[in-house]
């Protein structure tokens, strides 16, 4: 096979990743093939002032030969090591965008239609988008439960209260009262 791939006309990998380390190494390996290596860094801002994050982006273009590939991708940084791979097909002359999320996990999706990649595949290219938005809905889902739970107390309380108050059998508990 690589005998074959000398003879393909190149087309071009576009990575585009965006990851959440201050400090981290990138490799690429097309078919197996170590093909780039980088030393990622990551800035740390605040969030509302107070919170810190750490965000870093990278964009780079490799050139690949024309055809099927698998395209794996590892991240490595201080208590994270993941490997992920995807499949795509690479066409003479054209850039294929492939996705890298790395944060709490390790993601990989194509940009567009180019490398294979359906349409499905396309509009999920954004995983941490989807993340943070179920998070806002666990938020909410969490406080309106709280707040259901809140009122189902507060209503028996009023009503044993009611009742006691309508029986007239109110009784102080005696063993809070001083001897």
């Amino acid at each position: 096979m690589k005998e074959l791939a000398l003879f393909l006309p190149s087309a071009a990998l576009q990575l585009v990743c965006r990851h959440d380390f201050r400090s981290a190494e990138m490799t690429i390996s097309v078919d197996g093939e170590v093909v780039h290596t980088e030393a990622l860094t990551g800035s740390v801002r605040k969030v509302f002032g107070v919170l810190e994050k750490t965000e870093g982006t990278y964009v780079r273009t490799l050139s690949v030969s024309a055809g099927r590939h698998v395209v794996a991708v590892r991240m490595r940084a201080p208590g994270f090591d993941r490997t992920r791979s995807i499949e795509g097909e690479f066409s003479r002359g054209r850039e294929s965008t492939l996705s890298v999320d790395a944060g709490r996990s390790l993601s990989l999706a194509w940009r567009g239609t180019a490398a294979g990649g359906s349409a499905v595949e396309a509009a999920s290219a954004s995983p941490s988008w989807a993340r943070y938005a179920g998070s806002i809905m666990m938020t909410i889902l969490g406080s309106i439960l709280s707040a259901s739970i809140g009122v189902f107390v507060q209503d028996f309380l009023r009503a044993r209260k009611a009742r006691l108050d309508a029986t007239g059998e109110i009784r102080p508990d005696r063993s809070k009262l001083p001897s």
